[in-house]
């Protein structure tokens, strides 16, 4: 809810009309006396915050305080209830008192990649070897237009010619665990890959090398990793360390 209403500020909209789309939007949740609270004391807080805090988001956000229906959530716990307590007199304080300047809320900056569907990237590693990234998708969304990278299943220190690129698989990945073992070399093969501090790939020492086929279900290809082009470049350091070192003709 905290996203969607500073998205619709960022997209424009003045407060009130921000306000009552939230409302709108999460009517039925409302009207129910046990989650109305996840409703109003997040968006008195957000708009608090902001410098936009309305003055009937800000009546029911301390009725819900002061009715202690808020507190009827934690009363199995007593630690966590009496913590909760404490946030709620801050929020209180927050919301009854004087409230900051109205503040500005601007988009945020978006990048948006130069890299294409069918690129492939090369990375060599401080050994000496070589990793191919091919781009099997390019996100498009609110924050980025990102590339969803798929390592190539290769080995070696030259660029191969571009019938055996053509016709390299994918590296498979590890399948998820949560059981604590080490994960070993290249349990992540797939990347969605977004710029942080201006750093691209071309930055984190990662090229564009040439091209390769696409791949049945490229289109919806989904990864499970989300990084940038420094923590990429960390991780394939990291898949590579334990490759001998293979020297150039």
């Amino acid at each position: 809810m905290r996203d969607e209403y500073r998205e619709m500020l960022e997209d424009g909209l003045d407060d009130h009309e921000a306000t009552r789309r939230i409302l709108d939007s999460y009517a039925e949740v409302l009207g129910d006396p046990d989650e109305a609270t996840s409703i109003w004391l997040p968006l008195a807080v957000t708009q608090s915050k902001l410098g936009r805090l309305d003055a009937t988001i800000r009546d029911r956000a301390i009725a819900v305080i002061d009715s202690s229906a808020d507190l009827a959530r934690w009363s199995d716990n007593p630690r966590l209830a009496a913590k909760r307590r404490d946030v709620l007199e801050k929020v209180r304080a927050q919301l009854a008192g004087p409230q900051p300047q109205r503040k500005k809320v601007r988009r945020p900056r978006r990048h948006v990649t130069d890299l294409q569907p069918g690129d492939v990237l090369s990375y060599r590693a401080a050994n000496g070897s070589l990793v191919l990234l091919r781009v099997a998708r390019v996100d498009d969304d609110r924050h980025s237009v990102a590339p969803v990278l798929v390592a190539l299943d290769f080995t070696g220190s030259r660029m191969p010619p571009q019938p055996d690129l053509d016709g390299l698989a994918d590296q498979p990945e590890t399948p998820f665990r949560l059981d604590g073992r080490q994960l070993p070399s290249w349990a992540f093969a797939s990347w969605r890959v977004a710029v942080n501090n201006r750093v691209n790939y071309d930055d984190a020492g990662l090229e564009r090398a040439g091209s390769t086929i696409a791949r049945p279900g490229d289109p919806t290809f989904d990864t499970r990793t989300y990084t940038t082009w420094q923590l990429l470049q960390r991780g394939l350091e990291r898949n590579l360390a334990d490759m001998p070192t293979t020297p150039e003709p």
